[in-house]
């Protein structure tokens, strides 16, 4: 979605929730409170910036009081659940386990031996990834003020940390900087203000040459120059909202129409990286979801028939969009595609723990399989349950692991889904967050991840027994 689109959602959930009950959606409760479990407004929105569309459809569906607890189905790729027991391991190596300062942590991100993270507390935290040290941290101007929570940390090239900060600390709505950190000197380079309070993926992406970035004003982007922050050039557009990316270091803009009266037709842009001119590679008919890449290949998804939300449920269209000579294919897919993509496959999350593999090359479905994790119900009567983490994949061990809010992790094998491998890290009790989920990111031959302000790195021990 495109930032003013994505706000004006966020801002309508909050109003909405003010007067939400669990017996009465949408009705104001007649004692005169405000309906809603405290905090509920902005653990959902934290909880759509930091994951896609699929897993926004779920949050509507704890909103709604649908309990989506795990139902027990054997998968329609051919995996009945069975599988030998010798390849099933319980081992790993707990290299460290860290409790970050403050007291909620939104993102982080991994690179140059370090994880990097924020959070209402601060800006920044850099923990060294072979110890777990806090090495350095800076702190927000504002820690209660009315910041939106990032729903990633951009990234980190050359030295510099790339992350988010309130442009305007301690205002009711601060609005937001795209922040360069120098990391030797723990230095701001530079700061650039955006256009409004988003802070996902799409709001400063890296590429070859820069840095694509939401610019002050609605509707368009802007090429930064990654060392000084000073502006490359500029891109505009109407009618539609852009989500952005870089395949193979190029700027990309996936855009879908923003209402009924746009044009009905989506449009992949490819944006020169040095100077910006735009080159529409394809055009699909009608409203689209940007899925992610598979290589050089731009993935849309939308709801067959009239279904226009892309949360909808049911049956949907793939789009494979060449990025080099602009064909466009089509494929029948047995839900929405939505989750991470990985060597071809698109690991889509489903309700309660289940996962469903699709093939990124024609929409089969690979493979299902219910992950096994302990996902608590909220006390609050709010129906709505945790969720685990987005996949981390290792393509080198073809595994794709998952972490639940508790501690819980589970290995699944990526190419046929078979459960491989099952660990556990003991984390300090905390309250169910209904819909907010951990984070859990590859690094090395292992995983680092983070729940509930624990940070720790992990080796998974893998059975080679048969492989």
């Amino acid at each position: 979605m495109n930032t003013d689109h994505t706000d004006q959602l966020d801002r309508t959930l909050r109003d909405v929730l003010q007067n939400w009950t669990p017996d009465s959606p949408g009705t104001p409760d007649p004692s005169g409170s405000s309906g809603a479990p405290t905090g509920i407004a902005d653990r959902l929105v934290r909880r759509r910036r930091r994951r896609n569309l699929t897993r926004v459809a779920g949050a509507a569906l704890g909103l709604a009081g649908i309990t989506v607890g795990a139902v027990l189905t054997a998968g329609a790729g051919g995996n009945d659940g069975s599988q030998p027991a010798s390849r099933l391991s319980t081992h790993s190596k707990l290299l460290w386990q860290t409790t970050l300062p403050g007291a909620s942590w939104d993102a982080c991100a991994t690179a140059s031996g370090g994880v990097y993270c924020r959070g209402p507390e601060h800006d920044a935290v850099g923990v060294n990834a072979r110890t777990g040290k806090v090495t350095w941290q800076r702190e927000s101007a504002d820690a209660h003020g009315g910041r939106t929570p990032a729903g990633s940390v951009p990234g980190v090239r050359d030295g510099v940390l790339y992350t988010f900060a309130d442009h305007a600390p301690g205002a009711g709505t601060p609005g937001t900087d795209l922040v360069a950190l120098d990391l030797a000197r723990q230095k701001v380079l530079w700061k650039h203000k955006l256009a409004d309070d988003s802070r996902g993926r799409s709001s400063a992406v890296l590429f070859d040459g820069g840095i694509l970035a939401n610019t002050p004003t609605f509707k368009s982007v802007a090429a930064l120059d990654a060392k000084t922050g000073r502006t490359l050039w500029t891109y505009k557009w109407k009618k539609a909202d852009c989500e952005r990316t870089a395949i193979g270091g190029v700027p990309y803009l996936m855009c879908s129409p923003d209402s009924e009266k746009a044009p009905q037709r989506s449009t992949v842009v490819r944006l020169d990286p040095a100077t910006g001119t735009p080159r529409t590679v394809a055009t699909v008919k009608g409203q689209t979801a940007y899925v992610g890449a598979d290589g050089d290949t731009v993935l849309l998804a939308a709801p067959l028939g009239r279904r226009k939300s892309p949360t909808s449920s049911g049956p949907a269209t793939l789009y494979r969009v060449d990025t080099r000579t602009g064909a466009t294919t089509q494929h029948r897919v047995g839900s929405m595609p939505m989750g991470e993509v990985a060597d071809g496959r698109i690991l889509t999350p489903r309700r309660g723990d289940e996962v469903v593999a699709y093939s990124a090359k024609d929409g089969r479905r690979l493979w299902s399989r219910h992950l096994g994790l302990t996902l608590r119900e909220e006390e609050r009567g709010s129906g709505m349950r945790e969720r685990p983490s987005a996949a981390a994949v290792d393509l080198s061990a073809r595994m794709a692991y998952y972490l639940s809010p508790s501690g819980q992790l589970v290995g699944l094998d990526l190419d046929s889904g078979v459960v491989r491998w099952r660990g556990q890290v003991r984390l300090p009790e905390r309250p169910v967050e209904g819909g907010i989920a951990p984070e859990l990111m590859p690094y090395g031959h292992g995983l680092i991840g983070q729940s509930g302000g624990e940070l720790f790195r992990i080796k998974p021990v893998l059975d080679r027994t048969g492989s």
